[in-house]
């Protein structure tokens, strides 16, 4: 095994075991904008969810993170444009 194979499995450079249907983080918006995108989402028949993420700098829950399954990624990323 070369040493670059061996670090490419160390830190998962491997896409082939990517699951499709894990979750990934497809965005992080204003908490105001959140769960509009999230049921834009939905509304295109994408399995998306979202949840506030704190920020440790501002002390505050001022952001939104958007979820979708790995496989939806590339739709989701048409339907937000």
């Amino acid at each position: 095994m070369s040493v670059r194979t061996w670090i490419e499995r160390v830190l998962g450079g491997g896409a082939e075991d990517a699951d499709p249907d894990e979750f990934v983080e497809f965005a992080v918006v204003r908490i105001t904008e959140g769960p509009m995108l999230v049921a834009r989402l939905q509304q295109a028949g994408i399995d998306a969810i979202g949840d506030e993420a704190f920020s440790y700098v501002t002390d505050s829950t001022s952001q939104y993170r958007v979820m979708v399954r790995r496989r939806d990624v590339d739709t989701a990323a048409r339907v937000r444009a």
